[in-house]
């Protein structure tokens, strides 16, 4: 049997330590999720549900993720593995907080030592953080904290101290680190700076008393408050007070709430009340109290309503109708924002499940629920949840399937990817475009030189998921003999996406939003990038860039070096040469304007004359973020549509995307091997086709 103390606090002698986990379960089965309606459905403002986190007996693997739905009036058992079929062992061992921040669902995973992140909305594997016995977690802005013990999970008295771990959320990479007191716990941030519970609770019976005061911007302890022994939970009200529990040692020393005002950093009084959990809802601290005493060898439980503004304790007991007596043993505390509705969860005995009940604001039950083994930590979710997230049923095709404007510059391919034939018109070398690449016909068509585009649209909106690339970009870029850099065949295209209510083809007030890959944030970071300006080229990222492409007056036969002429708003010109290998007009004949005018930005050079002879040429691809510029197997060939950014560079939040128009983003002449211009096989919808690309910043 699970030992209570250990399981919440891991503060109890070695000896007791080894008896409990010698009695863990090992590898239990992985069970489909359960569906059980408890209430009646309703129309909620905002909040669709909550996820309740059930940490399961240590050892036994069994750490699961719970739903209720507001608006379904149902309740969902074990969600994760069904939404994650190929994570064999699921969620974990002990499964010790739950927060969602910016579309993503984070779960802290005590003993298996990291941060699951999800979808929200699918419950669907986003990534993970490896971090070492793992507590809490908190954000501030793009940026999550968590709270680790820094050491084995076992009592130990020279046990080291604990740390509180940044993290990156757009890219989930570990970015800084600050050693904080002893084994910390929970955490508050205000003012800028992040507070952080100590319990030093692995040095039994020498506990840690302190509050760790961390400045976020230098990432440095600039305080350390003396509180009282084996610190706990935290919440702060408005009028910037801090409540901290404090467990006590379960003998002489009681628990208690301790009040830090932050503007003096000092302890201002404590409420003399016991609290082993405890919810902020507006002024009202909700407190539930379930405190091991060893003297008495029992829980002893109680329900309180603090008020924060009036400073007073308003209730002793907010379950009103005696079903209080129902509950074996309370341990986790929820209070819905939105309909008041008090949620307190029943551990009953740690090693078999627990249930869910639901109270009224006034405090008389309305339903009880099964949960998970120890249903402890909730969060509250805006979104809906697909709880089976099997790709659905659809009748959206995830391709292209139409070609809204084939426009390509001049270029060694044009007019044969795909052919032109006498009196096509524009219409009908969209229709060919879209033969060629539409439906997963995985043809070709050629965009040209500096500028030429595409635009193409769906059956359906490409969704924008959190922390999830939407859409990959098919093109011909291929890894060319081995070299420092990484070069081949890559001619990179950059990416614009619009939205069309209307569905007109248009985009919405004409307004596109520029994908923004590597180059677009800094070029000079490319790995190429100094060989490449050692070699001549052209190295600018243009957001400006213009073209003029000058119709041929004749057709020369063989190499021609001043075939297609064309200026820049630069002060620059030159030609599209023409080759022996390709002797049809490279000019679009479907055009009857005798001049093409292409803006846009332009990428830096990215072709090298490795011979220096101009027989061999190298071309090198961006980190990320273009067409045609990764082979299609890569994940870099997918595009996160949250990259996407307005006419002065600032990142937009996009639902999704309904067009997508591609164009050749390098201006340059690769000799013999001619113009460097973007290829198009394909766009793929990833939602539809269940394949999961953890995006990057």
């Amino acid at each position: 049997m699970k030992n209570k103390k250990y399981y919440d606090t891991l503060f109890i002698p070695v000896l007791l330590l080894l008896v409990l986990t010698t009695g863990c379960r090992k590898e239990l089965p992985v069970l489909d999720s359960e569906k059980e309606f408890v209430t009646y459905p309703t129309d909620p403002q905002r909040i669709e549900g909550f996820f309740l986190l059930n940490e399961g007996n240590m050892g036994s693997n069994k750490c699961t993720i719970d739903f209720f739905s507001t608006r379904g009036g149902y309740y969902l058992r074990n969600i994760y593995p069904e939404s994650n079929p190929s994570i064999v062992k699921e969620l974990g061992d002990v499964g010790n907080d739950i927060q969602i921040h910016d579309g993503k669902l984070y779960v802290v995973v005590n003993c298996s030592h990291f941060v699951e992140v999800m979808d929200v909305k699918t419950a669907k594997h986003i990534g993970s953080v490896n971090i070492t016995n793992c507590r809490y977690i908190t954000f501030n802005g793009d940026k999550a904290y968590v709270s680790s013990y820094a050491g084995p999970v076992q009592t130990d008295p020279e046990a080291r101290p604990g740390k509180i771990v940044e993290i990156d959320t757009n890219t989930l990479q570990i970015t800084r680190e600050v050693v904080v007191g002893y084994q910390p716990e929970e955490m508050v941030i205000t003012g800028g700076r992040l507070y952080v519970a100590n319990s030093g609770g692995y040095r039994y019976p020498d506990y840690d008393r302190t509050v760790s005061v961390i400045d976020l911007e230098t990432f440095q302890v600039v305080n350390t408050i003396d509180v009282a022994i084996n610190l706990h939970r935290m919440e702060k009200d408005t009028e910037g007070n801090i409540y901290v529990t404090s467990r006590g040692d379960y003998y002489g020393n009681g628990s208690d709430i301790y009040v830090i005002d932050t503007a003096t950093g000092t302890v201002t009084g404590n409420l003399g009340i016991p609290a082993n959990e405890m919810c902020l809802d507006g002024d009202s601290l909700y407190i539930l109290s379930s405190s091991w005493n060893h003297e008495g060898e029992n829980n002893e439980t109680g329900y309180f309503i603090y008020d924060t503004a009036q400073k007073r304790l308003v209730s002793e007991n907010f379950i009103t109708d005696g079903t209080d007596q129902e509950i074996q043993l309370p341990y986790g505390i929820a209070v819905n924002p939105e309909t008041k509705e008090i949620y307190v969860s029943d551990a009953t005995d740690y090693v078999t499940p627990g249930y869910l009940h639901c109270f009224t604001p006034d405090g008389k039950k309305q339903w009880s629920v099964r949960t998970g083994d120890i249903p402890a930590h909730f969060a509250f979710t805006t979104e809906e949840f697909y709880y089976n997230n099997t790709p659905q049923e659809t009748t959206s095709s995830a391709y292209i399937t139409k070609v809204i404007e084939y426009m390509p510059a001049p270029g060694q391919f044009v007019n044969v990817m795909p052919k032109y034939e006498e009196g096509d018109t524009p219409d009908d070398m969209n229709r060919k475009a879209l033969e060629a690449i539409g439906n997963n016909k995985r043809g070709m068509v050629s965009l040209g030189g500096y500028g030429g585009y595409i635009i193409v649209g769906f059956d359906h909106r490409i969704e924008n998921r959190p922390g999830l690339r939407d859409f990959r970009v098919l093109g011909n870029a291929f890894e060319g003999a081995a070299t420092a850099m990484g070069g081949g065949g890559y001619e990179p295209g950059i990416i614009q996406v619009a939205l069309d209510e209307d569905q007109d083809g248009n985009a919405d007030g004409g307004i596109w939003y520029e994908i923004a890959g590597s180059a677009h944030r800094d070029a000079t970071q490319e790995s190429w990038y100094e060989t490449a300006q050692s070699a001549g080229n052209d190295m600018n990222f243009y957001t400006d860039y213009e073209v003029i492409y000058h119709a041929p007056e004749t057709e020369p036969a063989g190499n021609h070096e001043t075939y297609i002429h064309w200026e820049n708003n630069k002060g620059n010109q030159g030609y599209v040469a023409k080759n022996i290998y390709h002797p049809q007009t490279y000019y679009p004949q479907w055009i009857t304007e005798r001049t093409l005018k292409f803006k846009g930005s332009r990428l830096p050079q990215n072709s090298i004359d490795e011979s220096g002879q101009g027989t061999y040429y190298v071309l090198y691809p961006f980190a990320f973020g273009y067409a045609d510029n990764a082979t299609n197997i890569s994940d870099e060939s997918a595009i996160d549509i949250d990259w996407a950014v307005d006419a002065d560079g600032n990142r937009v939040s996009l639902p999704g995307v309904d067009l997508i128009r591609i164009y050749t983003g390098v201006h340059q002449q690769n000799g013999w091997i001619g113009e460097c211009s973007t290829e198009i096989a394909g766009v793929e919808d990833l939602h539809l086709l269940g394949e999961e690309i953890t995006t990057r910043q």
